[in-house]
């Protein structure tokens, strides 16, 4: 990765150390500097979306942008764009500066509002999704992408194993209802489902 990638990395890295035991210790802990995902699922994805060529890259769930930036350095390598999509634009603001630091701003576009209104309007077939919403949108965020998820597609949930197992384990049982898709969890971070779409027959 570029020396400007690692910084912007580093710097949300350390807001992290920083803040997040405090944080944690609250009742009703804030997520204001939490990542959405550590560094051992950003380069995971990263890694994943290099090897297989994805250009369509699809976010549900900008948050800060921790990994935005990920996604969105694989995507200058493979020529692709991420469409990352947030109910926050205040969020996605500073994603955006943040992008900007990295040299990545070009290859992200971000979406604002309803992620399964935000995915019924895309065209074209998705190549890779990552899903880091509220528990209760994982359902319908995957029945949303499924028809745009283009064959060989890849499709990763989040927090899957932590905080809500339940959520996660009603997730994983859902896409198992689709014949055409294979499915694993990863014991990365927080639990990572990932799936992917079967080539045409």
């Amino acid at each position: 990765m570029h020396a400007d990638v690692k910084k912007v990395l580093a710097e949300y890295e350390e807001c992290y150390r920083r803040d997040s035991d405090a944080l944690l210790s609250l009742p009703d802990a804030p997520q204001a500097v939490l990542l959405s995902v550590g560094p051992d699922t950003g380069q995971f994805m990263n890694s994943l979306l290099k090897g297989s060529k994805a250009r369509s890259i699809l976010e549900l769930g900008t948050s800060y942008g921790y990994s935005t930036i990920y996604l969105a350095e694989a995507a200058r390598a493979n020529t692709g764009i991420v469409t990352s999509c947030d109910f926050d634009v205040e969020k996605q603001i500073f994603a955006n500066d943040m992008l900007r630091r990295a040299g990545l701003e070009d290859h992200v576009v971000f979406r604002s509002g309803d992620a399964i209104q935000i995915i019924e309007s895309l065209e074209g077939e998705i190549e890779f999704c990552l899903i880091d919403l509220w528990n209760s949108y994982y359902i319908p965020a995957f029945d949303a992408l499924y028809p745009k998820l283009a064959p060989l597609g890849y499709v990763i949930a989040d927090n899957i194993s932590s905080p809500d197992p339940v959520a996660g384990e009603g997730y994983r049982q859902h896409i198992r209802l689709r014949k055409d898709i294979e499915s694993i969890l990863l014991p990365i971070g927080w639990g990572l489902e990932l799936s992917r779409r079967c080539a045409s027959s």
